[in-house]
């Protein structure tokens, strides 16, 4: 009890930012050439980028550890009377990892000192998760998008690439994106919410199985990006990034389609002959040598696209099609502190903005034209940036260790058309979107956020343990101003691009004619604790723990919509098959509960809800009849108080196996089964307003389920060159694939009308075909990526090739669904679900750099080496594949184009060239 309250009263005056931690730790064990414990042994570790020291000495057992280590190499000093000392150097510390070091002293017959080559942990028995480390020093060599999320895609499970992939059968939405352990996931939608400059990226960590209970809410990938931080010597780089659209390959094929006159348009676009430029720096180093660090960033580029095409109409095939390009102006910087105030306390302030302007977002996922397209701004802020955060660590002793801070997030984006400003219009007979953008408004998405944690180091069955206990705390905002163009749509039987907004209208088309837009504000809070306890009996390493997270959302008029407490169990366990921690079996079962997105308060019990409340008239000749109108008014929605989140329920077991110093391979097999699957049930009242209630539903109503076979090989850079590569084996299938609102269940006892077949009942409609193959599904994912230095009299050359090759998506035949209130985002399913799929996908991408340092030795007094120039080329799909790889732009209309492309867009994009001059010190 003594201990318990000790932990309570810390965690109630310490908050810390998020969940897990971005240091590492340094244990291990001193032994003579028996195998005999040597307690009191003097343990001392050296920074070797910042310089300070810690000491520690052996326990009863030998033991040592140290605790909350900034991340890079360290020098490991032993020494005991009567015994020769030891030296490692480069042991390297990661991240949320364990750098495990055997201590074995000889007796003294002289005086000398042992020096060997310091640990990595490519496997880590305390830390069994499926983490893909993709690092710096590997990816600045390679071929790759210039993004975070595009290293996402890397790692092992991720069946779809882009913002927001999709990972071991999650829905892109219940991913968790953490910057330096800070959420920065959107709060109202639970994707992808920040733009990392990409010269500051010191890793992306991808956590994507046997999660520990640290990480919580999420059912996806846990994707933790990691920024570099300033050291004892100056360090920093410039590059200039040049691309243009003529020097790339052109586009293959033409569209099926065929225009009035017969012919075929082209996929070919018009190149445009503009240069590129793209500036990136950075600087970091000391503001006080072994102290305090300082580090920073910034990349700025005003980039415009190649030609990217709309959708192509079989109705009006001369009309639609149309070429346009973006032109985005992109500012990103981040800024860093680092302060060791003493060797066993650190503090990091930190600050970053990503304001981005001129996105063009085919929101519709079916634009006939120019005007449907809408255009997004985002994070635009003042001061010093949108993201800022303060961390504090600390270790009290040998047994005690602390992490604590602070975060604040503002995140927004205003949208509007791409051009023009006319209506919206949805034609039944091609099921393309015309005329008007999908949203004009804003949303903003503050967040703050506060957790700590706390470790108690410990002895258990003769060896050293680790009891965590942690909370963590977010107040979430989500406020949102939407409305159509002109507060209007149309639904109509087809529409003809030539009339704009004078179309002759058929009876039975539909206008919906939308209430005043004002804004909603809604708003949560998140409260998150867990405990854990690793321990290791008889080469068994346990990580046993579990998390509490309760959740809280109240509507824009202050009502109470979401009120849910869940307890994740998480539990592992690891072999150390040959003793020496370089082979592992493990196995672990954990409960992930999903993020219950803000949109839910937002969108269904929202007192002011946006693009719902509407009057629909009908045409009936001659002019419009009001039919009937539809009101959803959150206020008067009945709350479900037992609306809890999903939760997948997750199986794994893994063989791991460390090849002499810098190798790792591994097998990894994943089952996940979800239950609780969040949908709603739409229907209308007595009065006819619309009910929109989200409940829960068992597993063998709402279906999902996830089954993979993982195979993993890492090299770090030893030997002038370094790898990663890994297949996954996969298949993600059920009925039900949304956030929170799908077409399953609405509208029972009504009736539906579909394109082509006529009348329906709704339950029969909604349902048919709907089990099958997700529409992320890939069943074969195989990423190989490599670098390899060759070392020549006066340069340095690095080939960087990346192989990536995957399964088709899948897809079927569809038709438009006309349900009750008139909403056209419904589809009746002919085939089962997944029933085709596009063809399997492969490219190439390399790179070739050469650097050289003119200037010998360079400056050591200034910076940590000689100054370094260089130039680097990169070609993006060598081979120039253009495959169809995107469902969104192909047509699932049941006629002679199925399948096929009716937009450049569903291509690969062409064989392109990037070039690079670079100056790194």
């Amino acid at each position: 009890m003594v201990l318990v309250s000790v932990v309570l009263a810390f965690l109630a005056t310490a908050t810390l930012l998020a969940d897990g931690t971005l240091l590492g730790t340094i244990a291990g064990r001193v032994v003579d050439e028996d195998g005999n414990a040597l307690p009191g042994a003097t343990v001392e570790i050296i920074s070797a980028d910042q310089g300070f020291q810690r000491f520690l000495t052996s326990d009863a057992t030998g033991s040592f550890t140290f605790a909350l280590l900034q991340p890079g190499p360290y020098v490991v000093r032993v020494s005991l009377p009567s015994f020769q000392s030891f030296e490692a150097r480069d042991n390297v510390v990661t991240p949320d990892k364990t750098t495990l070091i055997t201590v074995t002293l000889k007796i003294a017959a002289a005086t000398a000192t042992i020096t060997v080559t310091g640990e990595t942990p490519l496997v880590d028995k305390t830390n069994t998760s499926a983490t893909t480390h993709v690092t710096s020093t590997l990816t600045q060599k390679l071929a790759v998008s210039r993004d975070s999320w595009d290293l996402i895609a890397l790692a092992p499970g991720v069946s779809s690439s882009g913002f927001n992939p999709n990972v071991h059968g999650a829905l892109a939405s219940n991913n968790l994106y953490l910057l330096d352990g800070v959420d920065t996931t959107d709060a109202a939608t639970g994707t992808f919410n920040e733009l990392i400059n990409y010269e500051a990226i010191q890793e992306v960590a991808v956590s994507t199985a046997g999660i520990s209970a640290e990480y919580g809410r999420a059912q996806g990938a846990y994707v933790n990006v990691i920024t570099k931080s300033g050291t004892n010597q100056l360090h920093g780089s410039f590059k200039l990034l040049m691309t243009n659209d003529d020097w790339n390959a052109q586009t293959k094929g033409e569209n099926p389609i065929p225009n009035l006159d017969g012919s075929h348009d082209s996929f070919a676009r018009s190149k445009f002959d503009k240069t590129i430029v793209h500036d990136a720096y950075t600087l970091g180093g000391p503001i006080w040598r072994d102290h305090i660090w300082f580090f920073g960033a910034y990349e700025t580029v005003d980039s415009t696209s190649p030609q990217r095409q709309t959708f192509k109409s079989n109705i009006y095939p001369d009309s639609t099609g149309q070429n346009y390009q973006e032109t985005v102006d992109v500012r990103i910087w981040d800024g860093k502190l680092s302060g060791q105030i003493t060797p066993s306390q650190l503090l990091v302030a930190q600050f970053n903005s990503d304001p981005i302007k001129g996105f063009a977002v085919d929101y519709w996922g079916g634009s006939a034209n120019l005007e449907a397209l809408t255009r997004q701004d985002q994070n635009q802020c003042s001061g010093l940036g949108c993201l800022k955060q303060l961390h504090w660590s600390g270790v009290f002793g040998s047994h005690v260790g602390a992490e604590a801070g602070y975060a604040n997030q503002a995140s927004n984006i205003s949208v509007g058309p791409f051009v023009g400003h006319g209506s919206p219009y949805f034609s039944i007979a091609d099921g393309l979107y015309y005329n008007g953008a999908t949203f004009v408004g804003f949303v903003e998405t503050p967040r703050k956020q506060a957790n700590a944690a706390i470790s108690i180091y410990h002895e258990l069955f003769g060896r050293t343990a680790q009891l965590k206990v942690g909370l963590d705390y977010q107040s979430l905002e989500s406020a949102a101003s939407f409305s159509y163009p002109n507060n209007e749509t149309f639904i109509v039987n087809q529409f003809d691009p030539s009339l704009g907004q004078n179309q002759n209208f058929a009876v039975g088309d539909e206008w919906d004619r939308f209430t005043a837009p004002r804004p909603s504000i809604s708003r949560g809070k998140i409260w998150g604790y867990y405990a854990l306890e690793k321990f290791e009996a008889r080469r068994v390493t346990f990580n046993l723990g579990a998390r509490i997270d309760h959740q809280t959302a109240r509507s824009d008029v202050g009502f109470t919509v979401l009120n849910s407490t869940k307890v994740s169990p998480r539990l592992s366990a690891a072999w150390d098959l040959s003793g020496d921690g370089k082979m592992l079996i493990s196995a672990g079962f954990g409960r992930y509960y999903q993020f219950l997105i803000q949109a839910i308060a937002d969108f269904v019990f929202a007192g002011v809800p946006q693009q719902k409340n509407r009057d629909i008239n009908l045409w009936d000749g001659s002019q419009w009849v009001l039919d009937r109108s539809v009101r959803v008014n959150g206020s008067t929605q009945p709350v479900n108080d037992d609306l809890s989140p999903s939760y997948a329920d997750e199986l794994n077991l893994a063989v791991q196996r460390r090849i002499g110093s810098s190798i790792a391979v591994g097998i990894r097999g994943i089952y996940r089964k979800w239950n609780d699957l969040i949908d709603d049930v739409k229907m209308f009242d007595e009065t006819g307003n619309e009910i929109l209630t989200p409940r829960n539903f068992p597993s063998d109503v709402a279906r999902r389920s996830y089954k993979g076979i993982e195979l993993t090989f890492e090299k770090r850079f030893t030997g002038n060159w370094q790898a990663l590569a890994n297949y996954t084996l996969s298949r993600t299938s059920g009925n039900q694939f949304a956030d929170y609102t799908s077409q399953l269940f609405d509208f029972p006892g009504e009736e539906c009308e579909v394109t082509g077949v006529g009348s329906l009942p709704c339950g029969q409609a909604t349902d048919l075909n709907q089990f099958g193959i997700a529409p992320y599904d890939r069943t074969h994912v195989l990423n190989v990526l490599a670098a390899y230095t060759v070392s020549l009299p006066s340069v340095n050359l690095t080939a960087g090739p990346v192989f990536r090759w995957q399964s088709g998506l899948p897809y079927e035949r569809q038709r438009h669904l006309g349900v009750p209130d008139g909403s056209p985002g419904n589809f009746y399913f002919i085939d089962r679900r997944g029933s085709s799929r596009l063809p399997s996908w492969y490219q190439i991408d390399f790179a070739l750099e050469g650097t050289f340092k003119p200037f010998g030795v360079g400056p050591h007094w200034l910076v940590g080496g000689p100054i370094e120039l260089g130039v680097k080329a990169e070609v993006f799909n060598v081979t120039n594949q253009q495959t169809i790889v995107n469902t969104r732009f192909i047509s699932t209309l049941p006629n002679e184009f199925f399948g096929k492309p009716t937009s450049r867009d569903a291509l690969q994009a062409p064989r392109s060239f990037r070039f690079t001059g670079l100056v790194r010190f």
